[in-house]
């Protein structure tokens, strides 16, 4: 299973891989709206972490714009938020004047917990690969 994670912060994206990869992830990441894009293009990963405030385009940005893609629309995405605001209406606000897309699968805020983060991959559709 595939995991794309969108974040400026390297040091997120390392541990974010590290943690992903010892579960039996295949992780792939970017630092930007585009470079995301051009990511999910080459990849098609099952899922992506997406880290709300993002240079350039926000991760809200980014979400709806995958959306809003037929053939990426479909792809669970997470979004991971320091932004107390963003966390306590699941992006409801921002996303209220794009009716026709649907929100995320789900909000974390950061420092993300490891087992909710596995559990909700799980739920999701994007079960570990990890022989525990």
């Amino acid at each position: 299973m595939k995991i794309l994670v969108v974040d400026d912060d390297p040091d997120v994206v390392e541990y974010l891989s590290s943690f992903l990869e010892d579960e039996g992830y295949e992780v792939g990441a970017a630092a930007d709206g585009r470079s995301a894009l051009a990511e999910v293009e080459r990849s098609r990963p099952d899922v992506i972490l997406i880290d709300v405030m993002l240079p350039g385009r926000s991760g809200l940005d980014l979400l709806v714009c995958l959306r809003r893609d037929p053939r990426w629309a479909g792809i669970p995405l997470v979004l991971v938020t320091g932004d107390d605001s963003v966390l306590k209406d699941d992006c409801r606000s921002y996303l209220g004047s794009h009716r026709d897309v649907r929100g995320p699968d789900h909000v974390f805020g950061k420092p993300m917990d490891r087992d909710k983060l596995l559990s909700v991959l799980r739920d999701i559709g994007v079960p570990s690969t990890a022989s525990n």
